[in-house]
């Protein structure tokens, strides 16, 4: 429970952040309910936050449990934090600061109080005693909800190196990148390395640096623990040959394609490649942390229900793509991996490597009938 004495915006934000994880999850493993919602909250054209749910589809709210208790609470957190800052300023400390902006970024239902809350957080960027991207994306939440285009351009992805923004801006690129530069970010161009997912100006998980702020110390929120709802995967044809598609967030429309292209009896497992903020309400794209949770666990589960890993070498220079191959592995997968060797994980017994996708389809069907999958 959120008293009314001062709050501590941090614990708030762990609870948040863990509801939240919770709520995607039973969203993202109930596909009738995740397209529901979304038709509800106009994706794609003008995608409304989640937390809009109870005002624009009140008959979706009880679908889940753990649905239900995300709005609830974030309703009452972002209505405490509007409080706490209008009480007492926008906090000094790092931490608190990351959590009142992951707080305040969730609060639409109360998005005219949070409005009011931005000239205190512009007098705190122009001080230096704020995070600039915490006014961007918190300028921009404000005006979408309102109907209105971007004045920063931050609820954007980059996908295939090509630019995909949420909602369309408010003026001119070049209006754009002059408000950008007034507060101290970068123009939209030079800005694009970080927009390969959600943005999370937020503790440990910053993903982007900032210009004119940095937070004295890197404070790592661990969520509360919060029971999440049991995984769903999506069924796969009987006697069918199921091939984990690994790659960075970089390379998912890649990725995708690839998955396409597939001939039976192979078939993807890689529910990750449909985590996508543009087009479904599950996957909030100002939701990354508890989205960085949701596809960790989608990972894990895929891989381990795989017969065949297949990955390109040109896009493991990313950990997390090792960190997969190394549980398919570990699990006694076979793994394939597309072009030049670039590791030790080429050298090892289970692990082959072909020069191209139609190799790579070849040696997957002839591994998985070797281990037994297939058509009888």
């Amino acid at each position: 429970m959120i008293t009314a004495t001062r709050v501590d915006l941090v614990a708030v934000a762990r609870r948040e952040q863990a509801l939240l994880t919770a709520a995607l999850a039973s969203v993202f493993s109930d596909r009738d309910l995740d397209t529901r919602i979304s038709r509800a909250l106009g994706y794609p054209a003008w995608p409304q936050p989640l937390t809009l749910l109870p005002d624009l589809a009140p008959e979706l709210t009880t679908a889940a449990p753990h649905l239900t208790a995300y709005l609830a609470f974030a309703i009452t957190a972002g209505h405490a934090t509007i409080t706490e800052i209008t009480n007492h300023g926008w906090p000094d400390s790092p931490a608190a600061a990351d959590a009142a902006w992951l707080l305040l970024q969730h609060a639409d239902a109360n998005n005219e109080q949070r409005r009011t809350l931005l000239p205190a957080l512009t007098a705190a960027v122009e001080r230096g005693h704020a995070d600039p991207r915490h006014l961007a994306l918190l300028t921009d939440r404000e005006c979408t909800v309102r109907g209105e285009g971007q004045q920063y351009g931050t609820l954007r992805l980059i996908r295939d190196d090509e630019p995909a923004l949420l909602f369309p801006l408010a003026g001119t690129s070049a209006d754009v990148d002059a408000a950008r530069r007034a507060i101290g970010l970068p123009d939209l161009a030079d800005d694009a390395q970080f927009a390969f997912s959600p943005l999370t100006p937020y503790g440990a998980a910053r993903t982007c640096p900032t210009n004119s702020w940095q937070p004295r110390v890197l404070h790592g929120l661990q969520p509360d623990r919060i029971a999440v709802p049991a995984d769903r995967p999506d069924p796969l044809p009987d006697n069918a040959i199921s091939v984990y598609l690994g790659a960075t967030l970089r390379h998912r429309n890649q990725m995708r394609r690839v998955r396409d292209a597939l001939p039976a009896p192979l078939v993807s497992t890689s529910r990750w490649l449909d985590i996508d903020p543009l087009t479904r309400a599950s996957c909030q794209l100002d939701a990354g942390l508890a989205l960085n949770q949701l596809a960790a666990r989608l990972c894990l589960a895929d891989v381990a229900r795989c017969d065949v890993l297949i990955a390109f070498a040109e896009h493991r220079r990313s950990h997390g793509l090792g960190v997969e191959i190394g549980i398919a592995l570990a699990l006694d997968k076979q793994v394939i991996i597309i072009g030049a060797p670039r590791c030790s994980f080429d050298m090892l017994p289970d692990v082959t490597v072909v020069a191209d996708f139609d190799d790579a389809v070849r040696a997957a069907a002839r591994l998985g009938f070797a281990a037994g999958r297939g058509p009888v």
